[in-house]
């Protein structure tokens, strides 16, 4: 599993009778800079894990916990740091987090024995994984019709 954004810090240890599912580790980047590659520093094959404090402890980008409410109902959780639309673009992250989706309804007998078809459908072209300005925003003004799904046929 390989996701393009960064490892965040967590707080541990995790709450409750949280597991986690995935460690994420930090990579060295390799090459010049190049502002216009948006997966710079950010692939499989970049380079080494660093050394030092940000891969000690390896952070969960991954996990999942139970829960109860008042009254008694219990649930289940599943908590992630990664999921961006690069990290998308990586099959077993969208694989993950459709099996997750499957756990939290108590429905993971019903993932498929030869894993779980999670094709990207239509074209996805996510964007750079940055901070954007305000300025980034007024100009780019987005409607909710550019972000309409295809359905398939």
């Amino acid at each position: 599993m390989w996701g393009a954004t960064d490892v965040y810090e967590v707080r541990l240890p995790l709450p409750g009778d949280s597991q986690p599912l995935v460690l994420g580790q930090v990579t060295a980047r390799r090459g010049k800079y190049d502002a216009s590659d948006r997966f710079y520093g950010m692939r499989p094959d970049d380079g080494p894990p660093v050394t030092g404090a940000k891969n000690h402890p390896m952070m969960p980008i991954a996990w999942a916990k139970t829960y109860e409410i008042p009254g008694g109902k219990r649930g289940r959780a599943f908590c992630s740091t990664i999921g961006a639309s690069v990290d998308l673009t990586n099959e077993a992250v969208r694989r993950l987090l459709v099996n997750a989706v499957y756990w939290g309804l108590g429905m993971e007998h019903k993932i498929p024995s030869g894993g779980t078809t999670v094709d990207i459908v239509g074209d996805y072209e996510p964007t750079k994984f940055e901070f954007r300005t305000e300025e980034y925003w007024t100009r780019r003004r987005m409607s909710p019709e550019e972000c309409q799904m295809e359905t398939a046929k």
